[in-house]
């Protein structure tokens, strides 16, 4: 008797722990997009083009600096982030194009069936080229988050943190929109991509320092290489989707 009473009052607190971490969720993405909707609507011209200078020499001189800066007030800093995001799903969505170019330029369908297929298979081609850059930013937040200890911090700092430390996976795609001209431009642009890949790791890493406010570097490492593990899990989940992130 004792032992279902004992049974029944840990479901009710496993039920009553999971409505309110639904309900934190829920708060965190309401107050996300108020927040969001606040900034495009109070956005100054000229201010965030002098921030948008002061940013770019900053991130070159100072990356961590002002990983640090964006974590501690991250305000000022969610048109910036905005635009880079809207940047990488733009140069997704035109490389996802080039792409289902591509494959219809050098493929001949002799059945309606074939071309069908492929039209539904260009189609997702280009919905995935749109949707991956979204994916990557949510999930690495998601998980950054889920490993905070300080809670109360705005959700929103730990995207804009995310999204900045992409920056140089933005410019590579963009730079690798050059790889349809040729073979050796293509060679180029991987090597280069590949850099930019490094340097966004490390940025990431910056960000997940500076938003744990954790100084023991050991501490930090073990942290970014769980979030990355975790991560990387999830990816490979998404492959079997055909979801390359």
């Amino acid at each position: 008797m004792e032992e279902n009473n004992e049974n029944k009052n840990n479901t009710e607190e496993v039920k009553e722990e999971a409505k309110n971490e639904s309900k934190t969720v829920s708060e965190t993405i309401s107050e996300t997009v108020s927040e969001v909707k606040e900034a495009t609507k109070n956005t100054n011209s000229k201010e965030s083009v002098a921030m948008a200078k002061n940013f770019v020499k900053n991130f070159f001189t100072k990356p961590y600096s002002e990983m640090k800066e964006i974590a501690a007030n991250h305000k000022p800093f969610l048109v910036i982030a905005i635009i880079i995001l809207a940047v990488w799903v733009v140069a997704g969505l035109i490389d996802g194009i080039i792409s289902v170019a591509n494959m219809y330029s050098l493929g001949s369908y002799y059945t309606l069936e074939g071309f069908m297929r492929n039209s539904v298979s260009s189609v997702f081609t280009i919905i995935s080229s749109i949707l991956i850059p979204v994916i990557i930013v949510a999930l690495l937040s998601g998980i950054i988050y889920l490993f905070m200890k300080d809670k109360k911090k705005n959700f929103l700092a730990v995207v804009i943190a995310v999204v900045v430390a992409k920056l140089p996976v933005v410019v590579a795609s963009i730079i690798s929109l050059l790889s349809s001209v040729g073979s050796e431009v293509a060679k180029i642009t991987s090597a280069f991509s590949g850099f930019c890949g490094v340097l966004s790791t490390v940025l990431l890493y910056f960000a997940i320092k500076a938003l744990y406010k954790e100084e023991d570097d050991d501490k930090v490492t073990i942290k970014f290489i769980i979030t990355m593990a975790i991560y990387y899990g999830v990816a490979l989940v998404l492959s079997f989707f055909r979801l390359y992130i």
